[in-house]
């Protein structure tokens, strides 16, 4: 028996170990440095982009923007301000890795660096910078989220605010400056805090835009995930035929321009609807 119990044990510690050898690729996202507030802050505003529309005056209802784990590419920026700026949105492109230094996108993608839970606080700080900015009409701001950058948004409406994975800043009174939030094609899987705790404010409406032949994240996740996050206004879109990255040019090659500009057309609906402006 005695011999029993040490071979069990010495099992048991060999596959503590291999489990440990596992999870070491992902230290960095299981155990972030914490970044202060003010330092985010900081590292941030040099990493916003603001585009306005032409021949009009300020302030604006602005599009906070966030890009996924692909990070901020050209052809996401220009696709995004050719329907947005002519309908009377500014667009606030947040560059999380810029604020990072994060030049290696394929760790984030990997999951081994930069969870979207923790991103989580670049939401916060963003809507903070952006209330500050004359050209900003801070009672008119939505949050806007694609795949990783839609993981970050739900986990900041899920922790409503509260210090979240590797950060101690609350952005409660900030996350009510949110009128709509809108996610195309977000991560809603573990470790998501969505599908844990939410303690979204109740009265922040979303608008979803899911793939159904997604060969990245499962909007299945998504769908089963909605009801926890408690929130009254929730509309779900599901293209049943489009891949990830369906809405715009990308290294994916899984555009699909008909669906893109009936996605496009929702989300102009969803933000007049939420977002007055002048066009």
């Amino acid at each position: 028996m005695a011999r029993f119990f040490k071979y069990s044990l010495a099992v048991l510690t060999l596959l503590s170990c291999a489990a440990l050898l596992g999870l070491y690729p992902y230290r960095a996202a299981l155990l972030p440095a914490v970044v202060e507030p003010d330092q985010l802050k900081l590292q941030l505003a040099e990493n916003l982009t603001l585009f306005m529309p032409e021949n009009a005056t300020g302030p604006f209802p602005t599009v906070l923007v966030f890009h996924g784990c692909g990070g901020q590419r050209e052809s996401m920026v220009e696709n995004l301000n050719s329907w947005l700026l002519p309908a009377g949105y500014a667009v606030l492109f947040v560059d999380s890795y810029g604020a990072r230094g994060i030049q290696d996108w394929q760790p984030v993608c990997d999951g081994k660096q930069l969870w979207g839970n923790e991103r989580a606080q670049d939401v916060y700080a963003a809507l903070e910078l952006a209330a500050a900015m004359p050209q900003v009409d801070a009672k008119r701001m939505a949050i806007m989220g694609f795949s990783h950058g839609g993981w970050a948004i739900l986990d900041a409406l899920a922790y409503g605010g509260e210090a979240g994975h590797g950060f101690t800043q609350s952005g409660r009174q900030t996350l009510r400056l949110v009128k709509a939030a809108i996610t195309y094609y977000p991560y809603c899987g573990y470790p998501a805090q969505l599908r844990m705790h939410s303690q979204a404010p109740s009265d922040i409406p979303l608008l979803m835009l899911l793939g159904g032949q997604d060969s990245v994240t499962s909007h299945q996740q998504c769908l089963d995930s909605m009801d926890g996050l408690q929130l009254d206004h929730i509309q779900l879109v599901l293209y049943r035929n489009a891949d990830h990255v369906f809405d715009h040019p990308s290294r994916m090659n899984t555009y699909q321009p008909a669906l893109a500009a009936d996605a496009h057309q929702k989300t102009l609906a969803f933000l007049r609807e939420r977002l007055p402006s002048p066009q």
